[in-house]
């Protein structure tokens, strides 16, 4: 729904593109943390991905030494941090006149930083995932395993609180607008990429032959749990900050909308079902 004219800071924001923007974010994300990252490595170190799906990778790594192993549990939280500062560097350098292009940017580097710092996070309270302690987790026999651990969650957490300072600050600039208007504007931007995020994960893990457990595990702990900081970081803007830059405007674009919902739906029909080599 675009914002109200009343609204001294006003500037067109409309939420089917906005949708859209954040389907092809999210999409991209994943596509980069699993296929670019797991599935590239496990090739690369001589393991064969047998199963491709959307939120996971089964790589048949008989005979590989530990150290690939752990390689190809770590490349994908390592492609996320790539992707993800490459995101937040590039806003900066887009003109202001592609305000799609920059908020896209701007979610795909921090959704992909979200990622990257997160795993730890949820590994070392779980023992799951990318850096979790299982025979396909970066610390798989570490010991003592409360000690790594913790260490992860210090780590997780501490990334992830720098993540939201940069995102922030970046967001900061990127906004536009006065007061209290421009923190109310980039909540709804951001919120909305948060719900659009978290119901696209869902539904394309429901595909999965696996069953729910891929939701719970991966799908809706990378989106709803991953991202979280996408649904209350924007309160933390200075509301009495006053912007030169003029307001973001994301006005309706059908390339985008057309782009962010095919990729979405090529990737579900592809990935979603699981593809078998």
């Amino acid at each position: 729904m675009p914002e109200s004219k009343s609204d001294p800071g006003h500037a067109a924001t409309d939420l089917l593109t906005v949708i859209a923007i954040s389907l092809f974010a999210h999409t991209l994300d994943v596509f980069f943390h699993e296929h670019v990252g797991h599935a590239l490595a496990c090739v690369i170190l001589g393991g064969h991905p047998a199963e491709l799906g959307a939120f996971y990778v089964d790589c048949q790594y008989e005979g590989l030494p530990d150290l690939s192993i752990r390689l190809i549990a770590l490349a994908g939280p390592l492609v996320s941090l790539i992707s993800g500062a490459v995101g937040l560097l590039v806003v900066n350098c887009l003109p202001p006149s592609a305000s799609h292009l920059r908020y896209g940017a701007w979610l795909l580097g921090t959704i992909g930083l979200m990622t990257a710092t997160g795993y730890p996070l949820f590994s070392g309270v779980t023992g799951l995932g990318d850096f979790g302690t299982t025979r396909d987790g970066a610390l798989y026999e570490a010991a003592p395993e409360w000690l790594w651990r913790l260490a992860l969650v210090v780590l997780g957490g501490a990334g992830y609180a720098l993540v939201i300072y940069l995102s922030l600050r970046s967001m900061d600039q990127l906004i536009g607008g006065e007061g209290n208007a421009r923190v109310q504007r980039a909540q709804r931007l951001a919120l909305t990429s948060y719900v659009t995020g978290g119901v696209m994960c869902i539904l394309i893990g429901l595909l999965n032959p696996k069953g729910f457990i891929i939701v719970i595990i991966s799908a809706a702990a990378s989106s709803l749990g991953g991202t979280s900081g996408l649904a209350w970081m924007m309160q933390l803007l200075d509301r009495s900050k006053s912007s030169l830059a003029p307001p973001l405007r994301l006005d309706r674009s059908w390339v985008w909308v057309i782009a962010g919902f095919a990729v979405t739906a090529i990737y579900a029909a592809i990935f979603g079902p699981t593809l078998r080599l």
